[in-house]
């Protein structure tokens, strides 16, 4: 990679990080400080001495994940600590937020979600999202237009109704109150060439990838919180930070690790070690090396169309587990071999299909057979479904759908094969 030289200019400088130029005015130097905040409320702002580095850690470790799942960003490497490399980006006012379930500000718009005593908070099917536009003191001006002013510090980072309008009604953040604080052209927000469904669906891709990431885990995303950038060319990317201040997360048992124990007044020593236990979660997130295994008995049955999804690899064997049933073990063998990760294997057989059968009795892999005859010869499909003891074959009839299904379960481990499974799953909503 190109070596970069820190300059002398402060670009800008926020609460919890400041951005300094390179020799290459394309890319600048995002340093976190030690800070931590809440409310907007300078007053409560804090300090702990690892802060800034479980947060370089945990945006590092969260932005290399989405990286490999083919989501675009600003991150380009961790320089050090508390030090990271990133795309120069002309920021996009917003916070953008996506929710699994109704907590915080959520519930303060919309109290009649509220949890029951007793009962789990509510979870949305569809992801929930939302956009506020980002003010500071008050006031928001772009390009040296003035375009939204004199809000109250409650009422900062107001709360956009209507995001898919030209014309964007804000109402109060954090309370049921109707009553417009103001109005913003969309167009002076957000470029034209980037669009609305642009920004949500690569919202929505961005948490479902990290929340396959925290499932893997054994952990909950309950919402998170991201900033967007356009690049020196105008590509739309990830930008800013996610580490623990993003978002809220919940082990099983609901016990909160994020920087909402801090708005909630925990000790600071008890943040901190809840800092660096995500930062040190994080370091486990990976895509595993993964494979569908589309086995045929003749190269004439047709295969499904399989989209390119980070870690997934497609095999095509042909060999007939009738005809030539040692060639069909070694191959299995060399399947485990070369996956230790696992993966699904989809037989594509017609009459007699013994390759399902056969091969369900001699790996731990999912098999499922598709009985590619079924429509001209429908009796071809009992070969498939009657099994012996320890044979524990699946039947379908459509390779499409056995081609989803195999994408549900590596999906468990994948959390891009898992976030492009619950996006077409979520979209059914629509």
């Amino acid at each position: 990679m190109k070596e970069y030289t820190k300059t002398t200019t402060l670009v800008a400088k926020g609460k919890t990080k400041e951005i300094w130029g390179t020799n290459d005015h394309n890319v600048v130097i995002m340093r976190n400080l030690s800070n931590i905040t809440a409310d907007n409320d300078p007053n409560k702002t804090r300090e702990f001495e690892t802060k800034a580095i479980s947060a370089t850690t945990t945006t590092c470790r969260v932005f290399e994940l989405l990286e490999q799942a083919g989501i675009p960003t600003a991150y380009m490497q961790q320089l050090s600590e508390t030090e990271i490399l990133a795309k120069s980006c002309k920021m996009i006012p917003l916070e953008v937020i996506a929710r699994r379930y109704a907590v915080g500000s959520y519930l303060k718009r919309h109290p009649e979600l509220g949890k029951a005593e007793g009962k789990l908070p509510h979870r949305f099917h569809s992801l929930c999202f939302e956009l506020f536009l980002k003010t500071t003191g008050g006031g928001l001006t772009i390009d040296g237009e003035s375009l939204v002013s004199g809000l109250t510090p409650e009422q900062d980072d107001p709360f956009i109704e209507n995001p898919y309008d030209e014309r964007w009604v804000l109402l109060h953040p954090k309370t049921t109150d109707k009553t417009p604080l103001g109005y913003v052209e969309c167009e002076k927000v957000l470029p034209k060439h980037i669009g609305m469904k642009q920004l949500e669906e690569l919202t929505r891709k961005t948490f479902l990838v990290l929340e396959g990431a925290w499932n893997n885990l054994g952990y909950r995303l309950i919402d998170f919180k991201i900033e967007f950038g356009m690049t020196a060319d105008g590509a739309l990317v990830i930008a800013d930070v996610i580490d623990n201040d993003s978002w809220r997360l919940r082990t099983t048992d609901w016990e909160e690790l994020s920087k909402q124990v801090f708005r909630e007044g925990h000790a600071l020593n008890e943040v901190e070690n809840k800092y660096a236990r995500v930062a040190q979660l994080v370091s486990h997130f990976r895509i595993p090396a993964q494979t569908i295994v589309f086995w045929r008995g003749s190269e004439s049955d047709k295969l499904p169309e399989v989209s390119c999804l980070a870690g997934l690899t497609i095999e095509q064997p042909v060999v007939s587990a009738h005809k030539k049933p040692s060639l069909a073990m070694e191959e299995l063998e060399r399947l485990h071999t070369v996956y230790p990760e696992g993966g699904v294997i989809i037989a594509l057989v017609g009459m007699s299909n013994g390759l399902g059968p056969i091969l369900s009795a001699r790996t731990d892999w999912p098999v499922i057979s598709v009985c590619t005859t079924a429509n001209e010869h429908p009796e071809d499909v009992w070969s498939n479904l009657r099994m012996p003891s320890d044979v524990p074959n699946l039947t379908v009839l459509s390779p499409k759908n056995a081609l989803l299904s195999a994408f549900d379960i590596l999906g468990q481990k994948n959390p891009a094969i898992y976030a492009h499974r619950r996006l077409a799953i979520e979209a059914l909503d629509k």
